[in-house]
């Protein structure tokens, strides 16, 4: 596989085919360092998987999120059974 590299704004790139970033186990939007091997050689490392963007439910409505909801307070007995509140915590959770 022959590829160019090209100028992208102020910069330099190389494109890579959808195949090979999948042989490389790489998907778009990881996040890679770029390395000179010993033998002058450009190599792309893969750094820690980082968190990916999420997308919301394009049909999701506030209406949907909290249809059920009946509202009130939270019976901080069942929350945090053997957990004594204190300051501002035992003031918001008392009935």
């Amino acid at each position: 596989m022959e590829t160019a590299i090209a100028t992208w704004g102020n910069s330099e790139a190389v494109r890579i085919p959808q195949a090979k970033l999948k042989q490389a186990g790489l998907k778009h939007g990881d996040s890679v360092r770029l390395e000179l091997n010993s033998s002058g050689r450009l190599e792309i490392i893969p750094l820690k998987q980082r968190h990916r963007h999420t997308h919301i439910a394009q049909r999701l409505t506030f209406d949907k999120l909290f249809a059920g909801y009946e509202g009130g307070q939270l019976d901080n007995s069942k929350a945090w059974p053997n957990d004594e509140l204190i300051g501002a915590e035992q003031k918001a959770w008392q009935p």
